[in-house]
């Protein structure tokens, strides 16, 4: 029986019309073998579209287009369904990904894929509950939680899983989640923040209105006359325009269309009040005093450092010391926390089949590194090579006097911003890549996790640590000596690329995102820390 011609003109239109779909040249092909009444196509489309049946709502076709993929797509447009044609060749992390990224309720794929699916360790971590049925092509297979559809009895080696690879996912995921942090709880991680947001904004706007700008409610200003009365460094033009889209979004400041509506003069000792509920909320709990103090210096000094006659990196690193970035790299709950948690993933990646070759990029003051060495020493695992990098010298003649004891490590400038053969990096040279809070420093973090995606071995790791949220107190501290962003942070206005962002850009550049640390419920969450672990 022919398929209705009103079908027909309603399937043409949205192949035409849908800009999500790929492979719309095929698809309008087999269109077109239905459109001439072919009795084989329509048999076939019939019968993908009998099996999806009506219910169906958002259909991934993640098969070959040859291999049943294209039928399987035109029957689901003909039911009504939204098609997501996704690569079928992906890494099964990829591909839960995907299913959880578009609320697929169907998902179309060959056996053999499916049987590496159930057994990809990221499974129990993915959102799936909207998958409701999947239909496979190919030799039996099994997926528990949902219906399964065996459309075909060929036995098509369903062989092909990587069971060394899927048992150190699964171990790199346990060592991570094995991880504790002991005396905090969320309530009172997420009082701290929104207590020292409420600090940060009142030192902003108590710096502004110093300077006789943003006193009325009345009166409203614009950009321009903020930057120069508060007599801000074309430089750091930037951080105060961030500042006042910060205060204006928290309704500190009001808005009347590209002017800044002013608030009424906020007293000093509001300030200090301010400071003083953030330091107890932090001090013991989730970090040293010395932090809290490094941030409120930053606060006080903030007049010299916007008309540029303060160095923020000289407060950061008072007389070459390192004391306030270890402070704030290493001591804090976060820090602790993800650098235990880079330490332990470690363990399990030197314990493959041939010793680790490992690049650390931004090292820095080394805070990551303290504890990897560490662990990786405590492994025992022999000819482990790792390769401490930064682009200043400084970070490195304190690493080599810092770990001399490591005769397995080596040195050298990597420049995160730089095409990796003009520093004679050779592509696949690396299994593990470690970046501990470096690239938010980069131009553009796209064309940075392109070249090191470049840099792995297929299959090898990335372990990248990042905030992810707007730090209001890094807006009065370290945004005045970050490089000037060139990707989406830079259309986004922001400092920080989101969690969201970091999963795409991730994604884009080609790594599967395994696993991201801390979840949602972990008591650390509210400061939006994590740590992506990804494969090549």
């Amino acid at each position: 029986m022919p398929i209705s011609r009103t079908k027909l003109d309603s399937l043409r239109a949205r192949i035409e019309q849908d800009d999500t779909l790929r492979a719309v040249d095929e698809l309008r092909e087999l269109a077109a073998e239905l459109n001439s009444g072919d009795s084989a196509a329509t048999a076939r489309v019939r019968a993908w579209s009998a099996v999806l049946g009506a219910d169906a709502r958002t259909v991934m076709v993640a098969l070959p287009l040859d291999a049943g993929g294209r039928d399987a797509a035109i029957a689901a447009l003909l039911v009504g369904a939204r098609v997501v044609l996704a690569d079928a060749t992906a890494h099964p992390a990829r591909t839960l990904a995907e299913l959880e990224r578009t609320g697929a309720d169907h998902a179309v794929l060959d056996s053999a894929r499916l049987a590496r699916l159930a057994a990809e360790p990221a499974v129990p971590l993915t959102d799936l509950a909207a998958l409701r049925r999947i239909l496979h092509v190919g030799g039996p297979a099994a997926f528990d939680a949902v219906e399964t559809v065996h459309l075909t009895s060929d036995p098509s080696g369903v062989v092909g899983v990587a069971g060394a690879d899927r048992e150190i996912g699964a171990g790199l995921i346990a060592a991570i989640e094995s991880v504790a942090v002991d005396g905090l709880t969320q309530e009172h991680t997420a009082e701290f923040v929104a207590r020292f947001d409420e600090a940060v904004l009142a030192a902003m706007l108590h710096t502004l209105q110093a300077h006789g700008v943003l006193t009325d409610p009345a009166v409203s200003h614009t950009t321009s006359e903020v930057l120069t009365a508060a007599g801000v460094s074309p430089r750091h033009h930037a951080v105060v325009e961030r500042w006042l889209t910060a205060l204006t979004e928290r309704g500190v400041l009001g808005s009347d269309g590209d002017r800044t509506r002013g608030t009424a003069p906020i007293d000093r000792t509001v300030v200090d009040a301010a400071w003083d509920a953030a330091h107890r909320l932090w001090t013991g709990r989730l970090g040293g005093a010395e932090v809290m103090a490094y941030f409120r210096l930053n606060a006080d000094r903030l007049p010299q450092l916007l008309s540029g006659a303060e160095q923020a990196a000289l407060l950061l690193f008072p007389e070459g010391r390192t004391d306030i970035a270890d402070a704030l790299y290493r001591d804090t709950a976060t820090a602790r926390y993800l650098n235990t948690a880079v330490g332990a993933a470690m363990r399990v990646l030197a314990g493959g089949p041939t010793p680790p070759r490992v690049l650390e990029v931004g090292a820095g003051t080394g805070a990551t590194s303290e504890v990897v060495l560490a662990d990786l020493a405590e492994s025992g695992v022999d000819g482990v090579d790792y390769l401490f990098t930064d682009v200043s010298p400084f970070f490195l003649d304190g690493a080599q006097k810092r770990f001399a004891a490591y005769d397995f490590v080596r040195y050298g400038v990597y420049d995160i911003d730089r095409d990796n053969r003009e520093q004679d990096f050779v592509p696949a040279s690396v299994d593990v890549l470690i970046a501990a809070g470096a690239l938010n420093n980069a131009r553009d973090a796209d064309a940075t996790l392109r070249r090191l995606h470049e840099l792995l071995v297929p299959g090898g790791w990335l372990l990248l640590i990042e905030p992810t949220r707007e730090y209001l107190e890094i807006l009065i501290s370290q945004a005045f000596m970050m490089t000037a962003a060139e990707d989406a942070r830079l259309r986004s206005g922001t400092t920080f690329l989101s969690r969201q962002q970091w999963h795409e850009a991730l994604e884009k550049a080609g790594f599967t995102v395994v696993h991201t640390t801390p979840g949602g419920e972990h008591p650390l969450a509210p400061l939006s820390q994590y740590l992506f672990t990804a494969q090549r």
